[in-house]
C-alpha cells in the first residue's frame, strides 16, 4: 500500500520550538499514521541469487505458518520471504501425507522457504534434493528448535552441541543443491556455550546464503528477553551474507530497535504476525516513509478471517476446514476483542451452517467496547512456559 502524505500545515512547520521531524510526526498523527525513527538500513537482502522484495520475513511457527496464513500476509503485502513449519526430513522422504501438506504452496506464496530438521546427514541431504526438485525457492536448516523431543535427539538446537559433524552436515546439504540454503539457530545451548558467532562464520565459509538468529539460548526457551548484543556478535562474525534478527519483535518500534542495535540486515517475525497480520505492510511502509498506517479494523479483521478460512475450505472441504481453522480463529477473535464466551463457542462448531451462524453473531455483537472502525489493540500471543526440558 502506498501512503500519500498531505503537505505539512504551516502551523506544524519548523519554528524556534519545534524541529522539522517533530512537525512531520505531529502531522502524521493527524492522518492516522504512526511515526518511528528509522535506523540505517543495509542494502537489499538476497539469499544467494534470490533477491527478496523486502527485508521482513514470516518466521516458521508450528501450526500457524500454514499455506493459508502465508497467503493472507502475502496478500496484505510487505513479506519478503515466508517459511513453512519445521519439516521432519525423514517424514518428508516417506511421503507422509501431513508433511506433504506442510510444504504445499501457491502462486501467491512466492518465494517461499521450507525449513527442515533432522540429525542424520544422509536424510537431510536427500530432503534438500527432494525439495529442490519440487521447485522450492530456498531451504532453511533448523538449528534453533528448543523442544526436548527434537533438540534432545540431536536435531534443532541440539545441533549446536556438535561442532565438526554439524558443519560437515550443513556443507554437504549446501553442496547437494543449487538453490540457496540458510540456517536458523539460537545464540547457543546455554549462557556458557554461546556458539552462534562461531557457527555463523563457519557456515558462511561452506556456502550458506544467510543466517537467522533468535537472540536467546536453548536453555532460555522463550523466557527473559532477547540479547540484541548477542545478535550483533553474529552480524559481526560474517563478512558478506545477511543476518536476520529474530525474537521480541512485536511492532514497528521493536523492529527499528532490532535493526539499530544489532546491525542486522533483515527481521523475521512470528507471533506478532498472528496478532497483527498487517505488520509486514506496516514495516515496508515505515521503511519507505518513516511512518505507518494502523492495522485492520474489526470489520477488516473479520474479512481476513473469512478469507483465510475459505483458503482452507478450498483445499479440505468445509467440515475438515472448520476443525483445522479453530486454532487460528482463536487468535483472530481475540485480536478482534470478541468476548471470551463467544470465542469459546466458536471452538465447538462442526458444520458450515454453524460456522456461518456463529460468524453472524460475532458480526452483530462486534468487539467489546463497540470499536468497529478504530484501531484495535494487538492481543498478546503467549509462548511456551516452564522448564524447556519439559516441553
Amino acid at each position: 500500500m502506498t501512503v500519500i502524505k498531505n503537505a505539512i500545515p504551516d502551523a506544524f512547520k519548523k519554528n524556534s520550538s519545534e524541529s522539522a521531524a517533530d512537525a512531520e510526526n505531529h502531522a502524521d498523527s493527524l492522518h492516522g499514521l504512526t511515526a518511528v525513527e528509522r535506523p540505517e538500513f543495509r542494502g537489499d537482502v538476497s539469499y544467494g541469487a534470490l533477491k527478496l522484495s523486502s527485508r521482513y520475513m514470516l518466521s516458521p511457527l508450528a501450526g500457524f505458518t500454514t499455506l493459508s496464513f502465508r497467503r493472507i500476509v502475502r496478500n496484505i503485502g510487505g513479506v519478503g520471504l515466508a517459511t513453512t513449519d519445521l519439516v521432519n526430513c525423514r517424514a518428508l522422504l516417506s511421503d507422509n501425507e501431513r508433511t506433504l501438506q506442510m510444504i504445499e504452496t501457491h502462486a501467491e506464496d512466492q518465494p517461499f522457504a521450507v525449513q527442515i530438521f533432522g540429525s542424520e546427514t544422509q536424510y537431510m541431504v536427500e530432503a534438500a534434493q527432494y525439495l529442490e526438485n519440487r521447485g522450492v525457492a530456498t531451504i532453511d536448516i533448523n538449528m534453533g528448535c528448543p523442544v526436548n523431543r527434537i533438540a534432545g535427539a540431536g536435531s534443532g538446537a541440539g545441533m549446536m552441541c556438535k561442532t565438526d559433524s554439524t558443519i560437515s552436515m550443513v556443507q554437504k546439504i549446501v553442496e547437494s543443491v543449487k538453490i540457496p540454503v540458510s540456517v536458523k539457530m539460537r545464540l547457543g545451548w546455554d549462557d556458557n556455550n554461546i556458539t552462534a558467532p562461531f557457527f555463523a562464520s563457519e557456515f558462511e565459509k561452506v556456502g550458506v546464503c544467510a543466517i537467522a538468529i533468535h537472540g536467546r539460548t536453548r536453555e532460555q526457551g522463550f523466557s527473559g528477553t532477547v540479547s540484541r548484543p548477542g545478535i550483533r556478535k553474529v552480524v559481526e562474525a560474517v563478512e558478506n551474507i545477511p543476518v536476520v534478527g529474530n525474537g521480541d519483535v512485536r511492532n514497528v518500534a521493536d523492529a527499528a530497535t532490532m535493526i539499530r542495535e544489532t546491525g542486522c540486515h533483515a527481521v523475521s517475525i512470528g507471533r506478532a504476525a498472528l496478532a497483527n497480520p498487517w505488520i509486514f505492510r506496516q514495516l515496508e511502509e515505515w521503511e519507505r516513509t518513516g511512518s505507518y498506517s494502523p492495522a485492520g479494523t474489526f470489520e477488516e479483521r473479520l474479512q481476513l478471517m473469512v478469507q483465510q478460512y475459505s483458503y482452507i475450505e478450498e483445499r479440505h472441504g468445509a467440515d475438515r476446514a472448520i476443525i483445522i481453522f479453530r486454532k487460528m480463529a482463536h487468535w483472530y477473535l481475540k485480536g478482534m476483542q470478541i468476548r471470551k464466551k463467544l470465542r469459546g463457542e466458536f471452538q465447538f462448531i462442526k458444520t458450515r451452517d454453524e460456522f456461518d451462524a456463529t460468524l453472524e453473531r460475532i458480526r452483530q455483537e462486534g468487539p467489546v467496547g463497540g470499536n468497529r472502525s478504530g484501531v484495535l489493540s494487538d492481543c498478546h500471543i503467549p509462548v511456551p512456559a516452564g522448564p524447556v526440558s519439559k516441553w
